[in-house]
């Protein structure tokens, strides 16, 4: 077996950030979190990824998506960053919230907040 030395590795390549995490913020994984798309799958503070049966418009076209939060229905803009296809009549949706205010940030907060602990999400009956 043959192990590389160091003069070997090139450490500019390892400084290349072609694939590298372009995330602002860290991500919370949901369970049960509905909106009017579909269903969230993640969410952070500057967006969420959604499973949709819907055909989305285009990469940056923006409209308003409503969560349903234990507060309510939250409506926030938000942006299309990126559509894929997971089947045949069902994507996967990044969104962008844009310019959410601060009462918004709040609720998405509690909500990514109760999704990290498995918190039930669904209003009583």
């Amino acid at each position: 077996m043959r192990f590389a030395r160091n003069q070997d590795i090139n450490f500019e390549q390892l400084g290349d950030t072609k694939g590298a995490e372009k995330r602002r913020h860290g991500r919370v994984i949901c369970d049960g979190v509905q909106c009017s798309i579909g269903e969230v799958l993640d969410l952070s503070a500057s967006g969420m990824r959604v499973k949709t049966r819907f055909k989305m418009p285009e990469a940056g076209e923006v409209f308003v998506v409503t969560l349903d939060t234990i507060e309510g229905p939250l409506a926030v803009l938000s942006r299309i960053r990126w559509v894929r296809r997971c089947g045949m009549f069902t994507r996967e949706v990044g969104l962008e919230f844009f310019d959410p205010g601060p009462k918004s940030k709040q609720v998405l907060q509690e909500l990514a907040g109760r999704a990290a602990y498995n918190d039930s999400f669904k209003a009583a009956s």
